[in-house]
């Protein structure tokens, strides 16, 4: 990595507020080099309790997902962004993947997660990020960076907190008082040695550059928690993968069981995955958060057409899905988020929620 540049946040932030905007960016922030990261050893435990799922990629390299500093030795800031994929979730959302009320009638994309209906995130996202690193680069020549979108060993949720862009929620999401929970992250590790940030470890109330505010009031919280009493997410759950106290079980998560595990699920629980083919939006639907985001939307553009249903797969069928070839999945998901569960994970999927609807392909 290159030598340190030292500029000021308030001159980051005059830079970002410049190029986030055209690069479809809605929050951008830095956190400073090394930095405590206030929730690590909590993590710690969550791995250590096995409440990973058997997600083995998690495991690997636990130092470096808790300081970027070890695999960059000489990085100074870490830059995060956030883009949206959903303006909230309607409070009667009839997808099976909020949580609705399944009527046999519906598309095949309702049964799947929102974030995953259009290209896959990790390469829109990371374009964009690209565009504004490219642009500042520009500003600051000497400047190094190196992106990731959920592919580097960071624990991206706790640096977007650190860098204000919303509250950990007790759904374990990271959720913007505005904006909602249906947002990608991203990050950059960085020779930009940022002068003005607070204290290493320390969270702010407001990101350098947001495309809304998190709220017009002052904050009377710190931004740590705001659902207060509010159980919804737990309590809505149909598997009980939510516990506010040791977090998220990955072992009962739906999403996990449809993509990660390939559409295997525990002995004797199939029916509790209900009409989800692909991942699961229970959690964030019912949050009262994202369903004022969906009522109230905070930002006039829409987020990425890219996130949007992609075209030419509207003759697709869950029916059709459950007899799928490889050839097909190939051509139909390759570029889309789908294509984690593998073709023998989405005919299962289909399998399952054709069963769960008392259909035979």
């Amino acid at each position: 990595m290159s030598s340190p540049i030292r500029i000021t946040a308030q001159a980051l932030a005059a830079r970002l507020a410049d190029l986030c905007p055209p690069a479809r960016i809605d929050l951008a922030g830095a956190v400073a080099l090394p930095c405590p990261l206030p929730h690590a050893e909590k993590w710690r435990q969550w791995v250590a309790a096995g409440r990973h799922g058997d997600l083995d990629y998690l495991v690997r390299d636990p130092e470096g997902r808790t300081d970027p500093t070890r695999r960059n030795p000489e990085a100074r800031s870490l830059l995060v962004f956030a883009q949206r994929y959903t303006d909230g979730w309607a409070a009667a959302d009839p997808d099976p993947s909020a949580g609705g009320v399944d009527t046999g009638d519906l598309p095949w994309t309702a049964h799947v997660s929102r974030y995953a209906r259009g290209l896959d995130y990790h390469d829109v996202l990371l374009k964009d990020m690209k565009q504004v690193l490219t642009r500042l680069r520009e500003a600051w020549p000497g400047l190094t960076a190196f992106p990731s979108t959920d592919t580097g060993p960071y624990l991206e949720r706790e640096y977007a907190w650190l860098a204000g862009f919303g509250f950990l929620g007790h759904n374990r999401c990271l959720t913007h008082e505005k904006l909602g929970s249906g947002l990608f992250l991203g990050v950059a590790v960085t020779n930009l040695d940022i002068s003005g940030l607070p204290a290493p470890g320390k969270p702010v109330d407001e990101p350098l550059y947001a495309v809304t505010p998190r709220t017009r009031h002052e904050r009377l919280l710190p931004p740590v928690d705001m659902c207060g009493s509010c159980t919804r997410c737990l309590d809505a759950c149909p598997t009980d993968a939510l516990d506010q106290v040791r977090g998220l079980d990955a072992h009962r998560c739906l999403s996990t069981w449809s993509i990660e595990w390939q559409g295997r699920a525990p002995a004797g629980e199939d029916h509790l995955q209900g009409g989800l083919l692909f991942g699961c939006d229970i959690c964030q639907a019912v949050c009262p958060w994202n369903q004022r985001a969906d009522r109230k939307p905070a930002v006039a553009d829409p987020p990425p057409s890219e996130y949007g249903v992609r075209e030419g797969n509207g003759d697709l069928s869950l029916i059709s899905l459950a007899e799928f070839s490889a050839d097909e999945f190939r051509r139909r998901f390759r570029k889309s988020p789908i294509w984690r569960c593998h073709p023998d994970g989405l005919r299962r999927n289909a399998h399952r929620v054709l069963a769960n609807r008392k259909e035979t392909p």
